[in-house]
């Protein structure tokens, strides 16, 4: 990597690192850096939590930086992720991240993988000596892993594995190569059926990641179209050969998977209605495809014909997940590309949010969804966004639009991590909060969620996290330890501040964060500290219900009175 171009690396680095994560030294931040970009190089698109929970911290990482397992393109955060997928035919990738933040390849590197391989992913796994040479934070992700490959295993899924190796060097040496040829050996000798590839990322990588972008405008290619214009929004009725649709959704051969970030269902390659679209397909002598399908619901920024294309600024696919996932892998396979039919296209021109969510509810509706952001489209979640905002955060109801706007991750708050915060702080459930942070919205919704409970809870909740993620870095806690006791601190704080048991949410909405004292969260972090370290002080601990039963024992002995039963702040 020549001397300017590591330089411009550097500052790409250091300008990323004090936009979103100051507090962090620059060898931590070039691993959340890293994995950014090699996800993005997979073309996946997650939100800044979901980065931030696939990588590990301290010893025990086994060269590990970032591990993240992927299933029909979703990404797996806790085992009620892994349950959606039971009896669905699934396509499994792991992604694995050691960022050296040097100016070379070490192959050091590449040998920690296949040892991690060998002791750690495979099905006998983990071995006697994985608990001794690995923590139990990496462990808790294989173990998913492991689960979800046991309970999709009779159906045959494919899994593939890529290790990423990011540095700064753009020279990998041959012996680095060869390390990294093995470890793919090494893993397709334990999943046999398996793909597995070692990438080095280099400087000049990493550079080019960072500069890329998706795109605003896509063209739509359509012969025959139907504009009208009512209520002050243009709208367009479009005939698109399948090809073409084909190409509008793909990128050199690869689905953007940014198109469907509205849609709230699943792709479930198996799904009864696929089967049904890939039969169609199949069959191109049979009738138009457009006579057979109801096609495809596309929400536009803006929108505008010219030249044969329909060109489509901010494009999200909100209705037509399956049909385009179908249509997607029907030509990736090898489909005739001169293929006639056609398929319905709508596209709708619209900037108004709560249209928007009502066009994302109607379109699907049909189907019977459990998701949380069907929910996101719901007014209580558009009031929350508005003082959110007015409080100096951005509340992401639809993933990634703040972060694609260019605002900073420490003020962004995810759906999830409100979930999260609101489960810990008014629900009481901080074991749930830690240990089930994809799924902790689905499973307490109703509680957690509603036009009832006064807006500005949800601000507050947001502010006592964030100073508990403050006080505990100040203490000079790593990342696990911080996700291991955050959610508690939070809990004991509240408590602390409102002098409750189980203080309302009317009282929580009241309250001046800024105004609890250091010397509450002192008290609070000493006993849970302590607490912790006496039951064990590892993630099965925090993880657990034990640290959450002593502490509720803990705020009913401290502010009396009650009966103790956690969980019913109102």
């Amino acid at each position: 990597m020549t001397t300017q171009a590591n330089t411009t690396l550097k500052t790409i680095v250091e300008a990323q690192r004090q936009h979103d994560y100051p507090e962090l030294p620059t060898d931590k931040y070039f691993e959340i850096f890293s994995s950014q970009q090699v996800l993005k190089k997979l073309r996946f698109n997650p939100d800044p939590d979901e980065i931030a929970g696939g990588l590990l911290g301290g010893d025990g990482d086994a060269g590990v930086d970032g591990f993240y397992v992927y299933c029909n393109k979703k990404l797996i955060r806790d085992e009620g992720d892994v349950q959606f997928f039971k009896g669905q035919k699934a396509e499994i990738e792991i992604v694995v991240v050691q960022a050296k933040n040097k100016p070379s390849f070490e192959e050091a590197v590449p040998m920690k993988f296949k040892d991690f391989v060998e002791n750690a992913l495979g099905p006998d796994c983990p071995t006697s000596s994985a608990t001794t040479l690995y923590s139990q934070e990496l462990l808790d992700h294989v173990a998913r892993f492991r689960l979800l490959y046991k309970l999709v295993l009779p159906l045959k899924p494919t899994l593939s594995a890529t290790f990423f190796h990011a540095a700064h060097s753009d020279v990998v040496d041959t012996k680095v190569e060869e390390r990294g040829r093995i470890l793919c050996q090494c893993f397709r000798q334990v999943f046999p059926t398996a793909n597995a590839s070692y990438m080095p990322i280099t400087g000049t990588d990493l550079v080019k990641l960072s500069q890329k972008s998706i795109p605003r405008t896509l063209p739509l290619k359509t012969p025959k179209y139907f504009d009208y214009t009512s209520f002050d929004r243009g709208a367009y009725a479009c005939v698109v050969n399948l090809k073409d649709f084909y190409d509008f959704i793909s990128d050199e051969g690869e689905i953007r998977d940014h198109l469907f970030e509205a849609n709230v269902r699943d792709y479930a390659p198996d799904a009864t209605v696929n089967q049904g679209i890939e039969q169609t397909l199949a069959n191109p002598e049979g009738d138009d495809f457009w006579w057979l399908n109801n096609g495809i619901t596309i929400l536009a920024a803006d929108a505008y014909y010219a030249s044969g294309n329909l060109q489509v600024t901010d494009p999200l696919i909100v209705n037509g997940l399956q049909t385009s996932h179908v249509v997607f892998r029907h030509f990736k396979g090898g489909a005739d590309p001169n293929d006639s039919r056609s398929m319905m296209v709508k596209v709708i021109v619209n900037s108004n949010e709560a249209t928007s969510d009502k066009i994302i509810r109607a379109t699907n509706s049909q189907t019977k969804i459990s998701s949380i952001f069907l929910h996101a489209t719901e007014q209580v979640h558009r009031d929350i966004e508005l003082h959110l905002k007015a409080a100096g955060y951005f509340y992401d109801r639809r993933k990634n639009y703040y972060r694609n706007q260019g605002k900073s991750v420490s003020e962004i708050v995810t759906i999830h991590y409100l979930a999260q915060a609101v489960a810990s702080i008014v629900l009481q459930q901080p074991d749930d909060a830690r240990v089930r942070p994809g799924t902790v919205a689905e499973k307490n919704y109703k509680k957690l969620f509603s036009d009832k409970y006064p807006p500005a809870l949800y601000t507050k909740c947001v502010q006592i996290m964030r100073r508990c993620h403050t006080y505990l870095r100040g203490k000079g806690l790593g990342k696990t330890d911080v996700l291991n006791l955050v959610f508690y601190l939070a809990m004991y704080v509240t408590c602390a501040a409102c002098n409750s048991v189980s203080p309302k949410r009317n009282k929580i909405a009241s309250l001046d964060v800024d105004a609890i004292s250091d010397k509450i969260f002192d008290q609070c972090y000493k006993w849970i500290d302590a607490e912790f370290k006496a039951l064990g002080g590892d993630d099965r601990v925090a993880k657990g219900p034990n640290l959450t039963t002593s502490l509720n024992q803990k705020v009913i002995s401290q502010f009396g009175g009650a009966k103790g039963k956690h969980g019913k702040g109102k």
